[in-house]
Order: C-alpha cells, then sequence, then structure tokens
C-alpha cells in the first residue's frame, strides 16, 4: 500500500492516493476533496442524526481557556468539574500504552475533537486516522493537534469504513456506541478491518448511572408516579432490549451486556473498568458544597474539590467488588482473536 495509504475509494474499494487538495482513486478515478485538512468522503446530509448538541462546545477552548460554550468559567470548582468530565476520555491512551510495543496504525472512528490524542506517545503511532460525520468537529481537532505523527482527518460515519480488511492495528470507539442504531453491526465492522491480534479499546456510558441515589429520590417524592417510574428504570437498566427507544436517552449498558456482545463480535476481552464518578447529578452534593465554600472565600475548596475527583478515580481503579462497577463510564480494551 503506497505511502502507508489506508483510505479506500467508496466507489470501487481500492486504494486512494493523495495529492495536493484531492484524494484520488487511481482505478475508478473518483476524487475526494480535502477543506482545511479534511478529506471530505462522505458530505453532511440533513437526514443524518448525530445526537450531538447543535451548538458545539469547543474541548480544547475549555481545557487550556477555560471557555465554556464561549464563556469564561471564573469558579475553580465548576472549571474541575467540567474539566473532569472531558479528561476521563485520556483512559483510551493509557489502555493503549500499556499493551502496544510498536508503531501502529490507529483509527479512531467517531473521533469528535479527538480530546486526548496529544496524550498519546508518539512512538506508538505510525499513522492516526479520525473519522467523524461533524466537519466542525473535525476542523476544531486539527487546529488543536500538537504531536508529530501523521494524522489524516475524515469526514466519514462509522458504517462502511473505508478501509480495508485487517489493515488496522488499533480502533478506539469513544462515546459512539450509545448513538448509533445498530451498535453490533458497528462492532462487526471494526472486527473486518483489525489485523489478527489487533485492539478494540471502547468507552460507552454505564448502566450504573441509573442506580444513584438521586434516581430513587424521585420515586420516594413522588409516590403515586412509583408504577411509572419503576418501568421507565427497568427499561434503562436493560437498555439492549429497547434500543430503539433508549437511543433517545443517551442509553448506558450493563457491563455484561456489554462484554457479550464483544465476545459475540469475535474480540477476547483484555480489560474492562469504569471511570468517572457520577458527580454532576441534581444533588451535586461535594460540588455545590465546595462551591459555596469557594464563594465565602475558602480559597483551599477547590483543591479539596479537585482532590476528592482524584480521590474517585483512585477508588473506581482499585478493582473491588460492586465499586469497581460505580463509574458512569465503561472502558473495555479486546483482542481480535480469532
Amino acid at each position: 500500500m503506497p505511502n502507508n495509504i489506508l483510505l479506500c475509494c467508496k466507489q470501487c474499494g481500492n486504494i486512494l492516493k493523495p495529492q495536493t487538495d484531492i484524494y484520488i482513486c487511481g482505478t475508478c478515478f473518483k476524487s475526494y476533496e480535502i477543506v482545511n485538512g479534511i478529506v471530505l468522503m462522505e458530505a453532511r446530509k440533513q437526514d443524518v442524526d448525530l445526537r450531538i448538541p447543535k451548538n458545539l462546545m469547543d474541548i480544547h477552548k475549555l481545557r487550556y481557556e477555560r471557555k465554556y460554550f464561549g464563556s469564561v468559567i471564573k469558579s475553580d470548582v465548576e472549571y474541575y468539574a467540567h474539566l473532569h468530565s472531558i479528561n476521563f476520555t485520556k483512559f483510551h491512551v493509557e489502555l493503549l500504552s500499556s499493551y502496544i510495543n510498536d508503531p501502529a496504525v490507529i483509527v479512531d472512528l467517531g473521533c469528535g475533537q479527538l480530546p486526548s490524542i496529544n496524550y498519546l506517545h508518539e512512538s506508538i503511532v505510525k499513522k492516526y486516522y479520525g473519522l467523524d460525520l461533524s466537519y466542525e468537529s473535525l476542523v476544531i481537532a486539527n487546529n488543536n493537534f500538537k504531536r508529530h505523527f501523521p494524522l489524516t482527518l475524515v469526514q466519514h460515519g462509522i458504517t462502511e469504513i473505508p478501509f480495508p480488511d485487517r489493515s488496522v492495528d488499533v480502533v478506539i470507539s469513544s462515546e459512539v456506541i450509545e448513538h448509533i442504531d445498530h451498535p453490533f453491526d458497528h462492532l462487526i465492522e471494526i472486527y473486518r478491518i483489525c489485523k489478527q491480534g489487533g485492539y478494540l479499546s471502547l468507552s460507552t456510558p454505564c448502566a450504573s448511572m441509573y442506580f444513584y441515589p438521586f434516581n430513587f429520590l424521585y420515586a420516594l417524592k413522588y409516590p403515586r408516579r412509583f408504577k411509572n417510574w419503576f418501568n421507565n428504570w427497568q427499561k434503562q437498566i436493560n437498555a439492549h432490549n429497547y434500543w430503539d427507544e433508549a437511543l433517545m436517552w443517551h442509553p448506558g449498558l450493563r457491563p455484561k451486556i456489554l462484554k457479550d456482545w464483544i465476545i459475540k463480535a469475535g474480540f477476547s476481552i483484555v480489560r474492562h473498568e469504569t471511570k468517572l464518578w457520577y458527580y454532576h447529578t441534581p444533588i451535586r452534593l461535594m460540588w455545590k458544597t465546595c462551591a459555596f465554600l469557594e464563594k465565602r472565600g475558602f480559597s483551599s475548596a477547590s483543591i479539596v474539590f479537585k482532590k476528592y475527583l482524584e480521590f474517585t478515580d483512585k477508588v473506581l481503579s482499585l478493582n473491588i467488588p460492586i465499586i469497581k462497577w460505580s463509574g458512569i463510564r465503561q472502558f473495555i480494551l479486546c483482542q481480535k482473536s480469532r
């Protein structure tokens, strides 16, 4: 494959050749324009529901400029809370760094703004491909890319992925599967492009978020609505059985269900754990307490809150039964085993 290019023509399936401002197929001569560093392989369609907000928050501006949807966050407590809610994706980097020994071809499906790419060590990346339907997200990702390994950003969805069979060392699917109509087909497509022994690092919401106290407080507050609440709660914890409906509420999967899907798709489990303690609830007890103290002039309140977030991360990583599944995001690292 010339120049380590793996992108395939959507029309005939042959490898594309890069030129100055286009990728072109040497077989059928179909070309794909490059705009602002983005390869346009799938036009933005009005009928595609990305299930993301219309107004994008620039994750990189939040991290480095404390800007949340354009407004500067003045409170350190609030800043640490929002920062923690995006930094959990760095665990993909931690997982992969422990298992990749040689420079790898990495494909990031539904990559968004690539919030963690600048934490990847350059020695483990041979080539990085980021695919997303959101052109705006890809532009943000491109503008904030700081590493020196080759990066190709492609406007494309996560179905019919334009890569040859068994051509990729690593696939990342971060916060994607809970947005798509056919999640198992997504896993099968990943299996197709993975090399034998290749890795999939996948994260998605965990059903643990439906077991947090504030969910049950609602039932206690409105006892006459208990039956309706209980029926909805049953659907939430069994989202895999109500997937079409569950997509409307950003479903979390039970760890066993995700594990079964992964194994059925042909992967073996390497690691499976949760991250991100669910402090971002309507109650927000620790958050509100520290924010209150901060407003009253206790400058150390923000440090206490930051340490609290670090402590919850540590607790979740201790592999304590039941508690280890209390994070609202589950990460699963798996390997193509057959």
